[in-house]
């Protein structure tokens, strides 16, 4: 690139090499050439850019991904539209540090691996300071009282074998209570020894990844898809490979055409994240009927299954596994707290024998200091009855957040009508889409100081579909309809009057069935 360009000049991108073998999504390595050169002053403030199509073509791209990149960057503040809508870098880029390129740096760091940059180059915000953040519990109501009672007593006069170390698949007593547990709120029969106690569901994962995965293997993984699931089998050189979610789930036929050799399928069956849908009987079956011919295992993350606001429980995936290919995986984060760092694994009793003798050599077990006190907690029923009585808290919050939206935003978002989980998503209407890009949205929100995160930003390819996931676990009743008539004032349809219009209850909220 010429620093002498004139602003006027249009430029292209025919010489940006595009990685189509990285897991960083190609919208991402596009706007973080584009945002490089920015910084650098490669591409001048007024400089514009050849049109989209163009682009595509050069690139060997979509027309679909260049524009995603674009509306990234204009959210970010870097690119801003002419009077005849092209594009152009923006005339006052604020100064900043530069920040991390999505792609892997030219000359990567010497103690990095590839898979380890692949990593770091996934574009994610966590965190976040925010009572919409998704799936995040309320534990203003946990019973701390008993809980510390519990780990008083477990660890007030301990028998000498419980300060030394446990076995790899957990403690005897806490496996046994997962097992019971599972019986009654999921109507999963599995044995104590089908159990193993882990660091949560992205522990889980880290270690199914290594032991299931050589480098370069396929993965199916859903799109959108669970970011945080992709970040572990990143780490262990997987080829993810998205699979579109529709209103029935994962699209089993869809995977087989893209990846039929896949060694393995990650899916959230049950409530799948971010759009909340529930896995039809027939797709489950054709999965099943699929991994079963191919030797392919399949992990079923079992995302918030326990908060069903509405209907009866749907029986997990591995309920109706009979040929032992399905790895069930669950935590305490939700339920109880997210520090606690308690979860668990199910699976036949050769995969746990393999996997057991394997974390023994890298991690020996997970911690045993809430183990006994987690079981007590559970035995003595604590569990049970703060988890109904949050499932009734939780559904409280999804109403007035629904019925909020519904009177505040009926022009700009559809409400999805799943019943599970602590977090729903709201679809742009086509009106909203044609204002803005969610992204957009969520930096215009996020400057007023309320975080919501994009939906485009937990696929791996060109979104298809763009809206703001709320979570709601921590959302009090009574904030619903003040955030939203704040956040309508901000984007809304009807700026002006939305922000200080009364929530309407007689107003029926648009929703789209999902399955």
């Amino acid at each position: 690139m010429d620093k002498s360009r004139q602003p006027h000049q249009r430029v292209s991108l025919a010489g940006m090499h595009i990685d189509r073998t990285s897991a960083v999504p190609l919208h991402l390595q596009i706007a973080a050439h584009i945002r490089v050169g920015i910084l650098r002053g490669l591409f001048p403030a007024g400089t514009q850019f050849l049109g989209s199509r163009e682009i595509a073509r050069q690139l060997g791209c979509s027309r679909t991904v260049v524009l995603t990149a674009w509306d990234l960057l204009y959210a970010e503040g870097y690119l801003q539209s002419t009077p005849r809508g092209s594009v152009m870098v923006a005339s006052v880029v604020v100064p900043h540090a530069e920040p991390p390129s999505a792609a892997p740096p030219a000359a990567a760091p010497a103690h990095m691996s590839k898979r380890w940059q692949s990593l770091l180059g996934l574009d994610y915000e966590t965190n976040w300071p925010s009572v919409f953040a998704p799936g995040a519990p309320d534990i203003s109501t946990f019973p701390f009282k008993e809980w510390s009672r519990l780990l008083r007593q477990s660890w007030q006069n301990p028998r000498e074998q419980e300060c030394l170390d446990l076995a790899s698949e957990g403690h005897p007593r806490l496996r046994s209570e997962i097992a019971n547990f599972l019986g009654s709120v999921r109507g999963l029969v599995c044995s104590p020894e089908e159990v193993v106690v882990t660091s949560g569901t992205s522990g889980a994962l880290d270690f199914c990844s290594r032991m299931i995965l050589d480098p370069g293997d396929e993965v199916w993984v859903e799109e959108p898809g669970f970011i945080e699931a992709r970040w572990a089998l990143t780490a262990a050189g997987a080829k993810l490979v998205p699979i579109p979610v529709d209103d029935k789930g994962l699209v089993v036929s869809e995977g087989i055409r893209r990846a039929p050799r896949a060694k393995l399928v990650v899916v959230t069956p049950s409530h799948q994240y971010p759009l909340g849908v529930s896995m039809h009987l027939e797709r489950r079956l054709e999965l099943l009927d699929w991994a079963n011919k191919n030797e392919v295992w399949v992990i079923e993350d079992d995302y918030n299954s326990e908060f069903r606001h509405q209907d009866s429980m749907i029986a997990s995936l591995r309920s109706l596994d009979r040929e032992g290919r399905v790895i069930y995986f669950g935590t305490f984060s939700k339920i109880m707290m997210p520090n606690l760092r308690l979860g668990y694994m199910v699976a036949n009793r050769r995969f746990i024998e393999g996997f057991s003798k394997g974390r023994a050599r890298i991690d020996v077990h997970t911690s045993g200091i809430g183990q006994l006190a987690l079981a007590e907690f559970m035995r003595e029923g604590h569990l049970l009855r703060h988890l109904r009585g949050m499932r009734r808290i939780y559904a409280s919050r999804r109403k007035a957040l629904i019925d909020a939206i519904a009177a505040l935003m009926p022009d700009d978002l559809s409400v999805s009508s799943a019943v599970t989980g602590l977090h729903l998503v709201a679809l742009f209407t086509d009106a909203m889409q044609a204002r803005m890009s969610d992204r957009e949205a969520a930096e215009i929100l996020k400057q007023a100081g309320i975080h919501l995160q994009p939906l485009s930003q937990n696929f791996l390819e060109a979104p298809t579909r763009q809206g703001l996931v709320f979570g709601y676990g921590r959302l009090r009743t009574e904030d619903a309809a003040p955030l939203l008539a704040r956040i309508a004032g901000r984007i809304g349809s009807g700026r002006g009057d939305t922000a200080s219009e009364p929530a309407k209850s007689s107003r029926t909220v648009r929703t789209i069935k999902r399955g």
